[in-house]
């Protein structure tokens, strides 16, 4: 019956895409757009208070960051001065709620200031001297300017006057060449008549503006314009054609510019609405395939890489991919594209940005459909490359919780919906993504670390008598390759009304984390008199030298006998195979198994025929302990599996489902 449902589901998927592609593949976007604020108002979502909620779902942490109900289109920008400084917000500055957020400690916590209300659009640049600068649209762009870190912001510079602009983007150049500190802004001049994409550049930190340079003097879509500058200063704007993404060069501060070069070709994301003429996914909702740009600037081997990232509709019934495409020779040549989302669904990726910190590490964040069967409840998903976008590592969910974008969708007009046209990212030590709607809140911004790390546990409830010690093992996965040392600490409560309850750990409390799942042995220790109850166990992972901070519980029942298996010091005396986790995966989880002595161990995977499909362990010699091995599905088809173990004269097996 799953398989015949799947078929069913494909073969709607095919006949849409066919219908749908054969009766739109000329049909551009309108170029103008409307935007209407939300009319309703909803009270923000969090578990803490506003401005520092931490979403503790799952093993990882999310944040909101934002304290009133915003509308879509976050966009959020690191100080190149101060890696801990970030700015953010989104098109709430439309709707009066028109506040700018900031932190100096690395987003563990927020606050926010306001600026003037405007038509929304807000993009962020930062420059080499420390300051932050906000563009928006107010009957044309409009910039201010931080010197503060975001905590207030300058009189409004108008750059141009024009009640028909639109997707407006701005960058600051951090080079040490002729142009440093150079702004430069680009947009789309939707003048009736004379549509267009113009260009505009500032040699005074925004005091004054020289333009407009006109880049393409006529449009057939919305250009969405996205700028960036290499190692170099040479600029290079990224502009949506009808034919993808075309990029225009300059070397000379954004005085001359180059011609059109093709950076990648594609179709954008979505099928196209016969009444609107726009690109649609989910319930008639636009999207689009404007390119996302960023360079690297670091001092590691793929200095001076150019990447966009963007969404598009590959040939088949996919109908939205993400894509990354670099040049290597500052804009000469363009590699071919690489596709980021590592499902094998036909469900949507789309809404992507990209960012480049630091270590040179190229990271991917965008919407993602690929665990809804129906094609609609969305996730924030992410990737990493660490080899200058040549490939990526497995993706891997953000958001810890969905949303569905039919129930978040705002009205523009008939078969027009509306969540936004972009989300952002920005980070030099680490990165954080923001973005809106997570558990349908229509308008709060979230963030997250990346890379990033987790807490979560091998046994969620664990029990012990008194005078005796209780073993269990905080697991540590990860989003991202994370490095760092981070210091683990426990508590207890309520705390026992006699006796007590103490921690210690193996080899210590201090971990250090190495870009791959790990885990902790931790031994909980009771009082011969401790009093008998169910206490609340809450261990915190502090980061050394670093913002992040994460916190999970567990249970451990004090009583007179141990339930379970065990003896006197705690210690698991059995072999045994622990389920896998996460479970249902993909493409990875992890299998956990526990060895009361050294051991020859097998640990292999079947199908559901007993074909082997993965070779774990093969009769290699193991110690004892908690042994953990990844588990990597990426090759095989979804569908349940079965891994077993062979140590000694101990056997066990256990299943678990791949779900892609």
């Amino acid at each position: 019956m799953k398989f015949l449902k799947s078929l069913l589901i494909v073969t709607t998927l095919l006949i849409m895409f066919f219908v749908n592609e054969s009766n739109s593949q000329n049909i551009d976007y309108p170029t103008l757009k409307v935007i209407k604020p939300l009319a309703l108002t909803l009270e923000p979502y969090g578990m803490d208070s506003p401005n520092n909620s931490i979403i503790s779902v799952g093993f990882f942490d999310n944040y909101i960051i934002s304290a009133s109900v915003g509308f879509m289109e976050p966009d959020i920008c690191v100080n190149y001065t101060n890696p801990l400084n970030f700015v953010a917000t989104d098109n709430r500055i439309i709707t009066g709620a028109n506040y700018v957020y900031y932190t100096i400690n690395g987003g563990v916590n927020w606050s926010q200031t306001t600026v003037p209300t405007s038509s929304g659009d807000p993009v962020f640049a930062s420059d080499s001297l420390g300051n932050l600068y906000l563009a928006y649209l107010s009957n044309g762009v409009r910039i201010q300017k931080s010197t503060n870190g975001g905590v207030s912001w300058g009189a409004a510079v108008t750059i141009v006057s024009n009640a028909s602009a639109d997707k407006e983007w701005i960058w600051a150049d951090r080079t040490n060449g002729p142009t440093k500190n150079n702004l430069y802004m680009a947009y789309f001049n939707a003048t009736s008549g004379s549509q267009r994409t113009d260009f505009f550049r500032s040699t005074n930190n925004g005091a004054s503006w020289i333009g407009p340079t006109i880049l393409q003097a006529t449009v057939s879509t919305n250009p969405g314009p996205n700028i960036v500058t290499d190692h170099n200063g040479k600029v290079f704007v990224f502009i949506t054609a009808s034919t993808g993404a075309v990029v225009k060069t300059s070397s000379d501060g954004g005085a001359t510019f180059s011609a059109d070069n093709q950076a990648a070709s594609y179709i954008e994301p979505g099928v196209v609405n016969a009444t609107t003429g726009r690109r649609c996914v989910k319930g008639n909702i636009r999207t689009n395939g404007h390119p996302q740009a960023a360079a690297d600037l670091s001092n590691g081997p793929y200095r001076g890489n150019v990447y966009i990232s963007y969404a598009a509709n590959p040939p088949g019934p996919d109908n939205a991919n993400v894509y990354v495409a670099r040049t290597t020779n500052g804009g000469a040549s363009w590699i071919i594209p690489v596709q980021v989302n590592d499902d094998v669904t036909t469900f949507d990726q789309w809404m992507s940005d990209v960012s480049v910190d630091d270590q040179g590490r190229v990271w991917v964040f965008w919407y993602d459909s690929r665990n809804d069967p129906a094609n609609l409840l969305t996730e924030h998903w992410a990737a990493v490359s660490t080899n200058g976008g040549a490939s990526f590592m497995p993706n891997f969910k953000v958001s810890s919780q969905n949303f569905n974008p039919n129930t978040v969708k705002v009205y523009q007009g008939t078969d027009h919906y509306y969540i936004g046209d972009y989300i952002g990212m920005s980070g030099r030590t680490f990165t954080s993504p923001v973005y809106c709607n997570q558990n349908n809140d229509m308008g709060n911004d979230f963030s997250a670390y990346l890379p990033d790390y987790g807490v979560s546990f091998q046994k969620a409830t664990d029990n012990l008598s008194t005078n005796n010690i209780s073993v269990n093992y905080i697991r540590i996965p990860m989003l991202g390759p994370y490095s760092g040392t981070v210091t683990y600490s426990a508590t207890v409560t309520p705390a026992p009304a006699v006796g007590s309850i103490t921690f210690t750990y193996q080899p210590s409390n201090v971990k250090v984390l190495t870009g791959t799942p790990d885990s902790l042995k931790i031994s909980a220790t009771t009082s011969g008199n401790c009093s008998y109850g169910t206490y609340t166990v809450t261990v915190t992972g502090a980061e050394n030298g670093g913002p992040r901070t994460h916190k999970r519980t567990y249970t451990l029942v004090v009583g007179s006998t141990i339930s379970g298996t065990g003896n006197n010091n705690g210690e698991v005396s059995q072999f045994n195979l622990y389920q896998n986790y996460p479970n249902p995966f993909n493409p990875v989880t992890s299998i956990e198994y526990y060895l009361p002595k050294q051991t020859m161990v097998s640990l292999k995977v079947y199908d559901l025929v007993g074909r082997e499909v993965a070779v774990l362990a093969n009769n290699e010699l193991r110690q004892a302990g908690l042994n953990q091995v990844t588990f990597d599905g990426k090759e095989l088809a979804s569908g349940i599996y079965y891994y077993k173990i062979s140590a000694g004269e101990f056997s066990d097996v256990k299943r678990m489902m791949l779900v892609k």
